[in-house]
Formats: structure tokens, C-alpha cells, sequence
């Protein structure tokens, strides 16, 4: 059996948008057997994937909200059916690290939910990540993107967020940042980040040289950086130029500590945390196959 899960209050109220492609793409395995959709609101989405079996497969739609939901709910569990992706998200930041420019709507996931890092913030609980922990300005962007979905109902345009964070509202902080034993000081800190995959904010190339396979996080400093000077090469940021500039420091390791000299803002795989002092991630060791992508594999 096939089951598709979808959140119909998703992409402001518009989860159920895109469907017919989804099973149109999945189709029934005889004239017997349909695919069933499943209203993730109102069934558990754990316990459902994990009681299914290996002859079974379930397809989720969604970006990166809804699995880094997912994977919370799984908690480092693996269900024994295939797991898919089908691009239903604004950022698809995950998506598009695992399938490039290649333009795939569908991927499978099983491989990328084992060994997930985990995060924690002042002391909350530890939650699991796929793409980032992101620290500052990013984190500010993700936290009034929310803030104005909220007050407009619909969805907003995030670069004139970041502009305006830029030229007037953001303010740096100073950062202690440690990654497996080795602690430095930064001032005029924009950005601290740990990172799982490359992307961030829907397309921004912040640590071009992760890979998510490995059993290594990229840390990913900006500081002692004007206005405008940000201004000036944020753009360098969507092909990964940032990281030759000396105001960028990456580091990779297992485990990264972030501490700032004030409370700033913190997002997980884009969805907003609040302002805390600071974050710890982790990486567990582990080797992860290639995500294969799904062509030829939902029949």
C-alpha cells in the first residue's frame, strides 16, 4: 500500500495544493489498491510510518517545516517502508542539497534519517535537525518571516527581510564559538551557524563545502562586518563566495558550542526557536549512502 502524507493547514492553508500530481505520480499497484491519503492533523505520523512494512511506501509532502517535524516525531527512529519526499515547501533547502539542480520533486529519505545531529538552546529540550542551527541574522530573518505570515496570511518576501535587517534593525553581537575542543572570540558577529547541508533561507549557499553524508558539521562564522560591507557581498552567499572573505571563518567538527554576549535569533531548519544566548549541536559518527533519487521507484 501507498500512503500520502500531507498537511492540509501547510503552505498558508494551501497543504492540499499539488495533490493530484502527487498521486497521479504514485498511482494505484493494481485496479484494487489506491493510494491512501493520510491527514497528518489528525493521524499520528511516527506511528503510522514506523508500523508499516517493507512492502509498504508512504510519500510526504512537504519542505523543510514538515520534515523537520517528521524527524522530531521519529526521534533518530528509521521505519522499515520506503520514506519519500515530494516537494510541496517554499525553501526546499534540503531538497535541494540531496538533488541539485536536477529539478526532482521526489526523493526518498530513509538514508537521511539515521545518525541525525541533535541541537539544544539554554538548556531546552534537544530536538533533531536536517539542514542547519542558525544563529543571528538568519535566525532574525526566519523569526519576523513567521511573524509577518502570521499578521498578512500569506507568504512574504524574505531577501526585503533580510535588506531591512541589514540596513537598519539587525545588531551584531559578540560570540564565543567552540567546535571539538578548540574555542575562539569573534566581534561583530552576523552569523553563527552549525550546519548538517549546504543550504539555508531557500537557496543560500553558507557552508558550500558540507557534506551531509559525513559525520562532520561546518561551522560558519561572519563577523567584524559594516553595513555596508554586508550589503555589499550578500549575495556572494548564494553561491558560497562568502567563504573567501577573511570576515568568514568554517570550521568542521562533531560538536559545536555558540555563546553570545546578548540574547539574538535562532532558527532549526527554518523554523524560528526565539531569542536565546546561545546553541550546542551535535553529530553523531556514522556513513550514510547516497540519497538515491525516487525515479522508477514509486511504481
Amino acid at each position: 500500500m501507498i500512503y500520502i502524507l500531507y498537511n492540509p493547514l501547510a503552505n498558508n492553508g494551501n497543504g492540499t495544493a499539488g495533490l493530484d500530481d502527487v498521486l497521479a505520480a504514485a498511482g494505484p499497484r493494481d485496479k484494487d489498491q489506491t493510494p491512501e491519503l493520510v491527514d497528518v492533523t489528525k493521524e499520528d505520523e511516527a506511528e503510522l510510518l514506523l508500523g508499516l512494512g517493507p512492502e509498504d511506501e508512504a510519500i510526504v509532502c512537504g519542505g523543510d517545516g514538515t520534515l523537520h517535524y517528521l524527524v522530531n516525531a521519529l526521534a533518530g527512529r528509521v521505519p522499515a517502508a520506503p520514506v519519500y519526499l515530494w516537494r510541496m515547501g517554499t525553501g526546499n533547502d534540503f531538497l535541494r542539497d540531496v538533488a541539485g539542480s536536477s529539478g526532482e520533486k521526489l526523493v526518498r529519505l530513509n538514508e537521511y534519517l539515521r545518525d541525525l545531529p541533535t541541537g539544544e538552546t539554554d538548556g531546552d529540550r534537544r530536538q533533531y535537525f536536517l539542514n542547519n542551527v542558525s544563529f543571528g541574522l538568519d535566525g532574525q530573518v526566519c523569526e519576523l518571516g513567521e511573524q509577518e505570515k502570521a499578521r498578512l496570511g500569506r507568504p512574504v518576501n524574505y531577501i526585503a527581510l533580510a535588506l531591512r535587517l541589514v540596513l537598519r534593525d539587525f545588531h551584531p553581537a559578540n560570540a564565543t564559538v567552540t567546535v571539538d575542543g578548540e574555542t575562539r572570540t569573534y566581534e561583530n558577529v552576523w552569523v553563527a551557524s552549525a550546519f548538517n547541508g549546504r543550504y539555508v533561507g531557500g537557496g543560500m549557499k553558507l557552508a558550500p563545502d558540507q557534506d551531509r553524508t559525513g559525520d562532520k558539521l561546518c561551522c560558519v562564522v561572519l563577523h567584524s562586518l559594516t553595513r555596508p560591507k554586508v550589503l555589499l557581498h550578500l549575495a556572494r552567499v548564494y553561491w558560497g563566495g562568502h567563504v573567501k572573505m577573511k570576515e568568514c571563518d568554517v570550521r568542521f567538527g562533531r560538536d559545536i558550542s555558540v555563546r553570545f554576549d546578548v540574547p539574538g535569533s535562532l532558527n532549526m531548519d527554518g523554523e524560528p526557536l526565539g531569542r536565546v544566548s546561545g546553541f550546542h549541536a551535535v553529530k553523531p559518527v556514522h556513513t550514510v549512502a547516497a540519497c538515491e533519487t525516487a525515479a522508477g521507484m514509486v511504481k
